[in-house]
């Protein structure tokens, strides 16, 4: 065979030249079969081969794919640092900083998010997921009046970002313009574009004509959630809440029986339930509801350890402040 290369200009490859070429075949497979594992959702074999993939090569692409299999898997802190690295290489590259945000959000360093948000609008100011991402971040840090800005800046860019119509109306809520966040919810409502038809939005807007004293509204937006999700133990508390609020409290009653029933591990289930049968004077079946609400919540049984000589006080301590419409 040499003889041949030789007679028809051939040269041998080297045993270095050789070793590169299997190394660039196995990194090649390494890699592809990295993105078909994550597509596939097998997320823990795809950061393997990605490793794996760059520990024979340096590769940026490559790179970002494990920091966003991290990301997936919750692995944040190494994401973040790889990330950095790439923002160093990269960095006019607003996807890299928006998924440091997304890393810092899940550490909840809200400070640092809002530093790498102001970094991906310096690299396009008018960048709606960047605006909302930066409002996150502000919201975080209880910096609301910013938050409410960015937000209107980002639907601006995007009149269908469904997640900055929800999260401005949050906080307009919880700033106690009702009327105004109300407006956004009902955008979202009639927005046929906006994707995804967010439960949240429904929920939200139950929330919202509840507190404003239209309880049967409410009942027919909680029922809509509660008809589209069985299992969102929220919608059976808000829906239980609602009617209680429209002095129908054998309503609210079966409501929670049937969210308990549904979900036998639902703790606020029981503790709302518990709520109800308090306010039918019937302190025993209060009393067991709110042992059950303990059983089926370790974290909050371990936060009352000691502090309730009795399950009678323990009872009266944690209903006491759970009527937050007046009735």
């Amino acid at each position: 065979m040499g003889f041949l290369k030789t007679l028809f200009g051939g040269r041998e490859e080297s045993p270095e030249e050789k070793a590169e070429k299997r190394r660039e075949r196995e990194f090649d497979v390494l890699k592809y079969d990295g993105v078909r594992a994550r597509k596939m959702g097998e997320v823990k074999y795809a950061i393997r081969c990605f490793r794996e993939a760059l520990a024979l090569r340096n590769d940026t692409e490559t790179a970002s794919y494990l920091a966003e299999a991290l990301l997936s898997d919750k692995q944040a802190e190494e994401a973040r640092s790889i990330l950095a690295k790439l923002a160093e290489e990269l960095p006019d590259h607003i996807g890299v900083r928006l998924a440091m945000a997304r890393a810092d959000e899940m550490m909840q360093d809200y400070t640092r998010m809002d530093e790498d948000c102001r970094a991906a609008l310096q690299i396009d100011n008018g960048h709606a997921g960047a605006l909302y991402r930066s409002a996150q971040a502000k919201h975080a840090l209880h910096d609301e009046l910013n938050a409410v800005a960015l937000l209107t800046q980002a639907i601006v860019q995007d009149g269908h970002l469904t997640e900055a119509y929800l999260l401005r109306a949050e906080i307009l809520r919880d700033m106690g313009s009702l009327t105004e966040a109300e407006a956004d919810i009902d955008h979202l409502l009639k927005d046929e574009k906006a994707q995804p038809a967010s439960e949240e939005a429904v929920m939200l807007k139950a929330a919202l004509r509840l507190q404003q004293g239209d309880a049967p509204t409410a009942i027919t937006y909680y029922n809509k959630v509660k008809t589209q999700n069985p299992l969102m133990g929220e919608a059976y508390v808000g829906l239980s809440t609602a009617y209680a609020a429209n002095r129908q409290l054998d309503r609210a009653l079966s409501t929670l029986d049937e969210a308990v029933e549904l979900m036998p591990d639902f703790s606020e289930g029981y503790k709302e339930r518990g709520r109800i049968k308090l306010m039918l004077n019937d302190k025993a079946g209060a009393a067991d509801d709110l042992k059950k609400a303990l059983e089926t919540s370790p974290e909050a049984a371990k936060a009352l350890e000691g502090q309730f000589s009795n399950i009678e006080q323990e009872m009266n301590e944690q209903y006491k402040n759970r009527n937050p419409y007046g009735f």
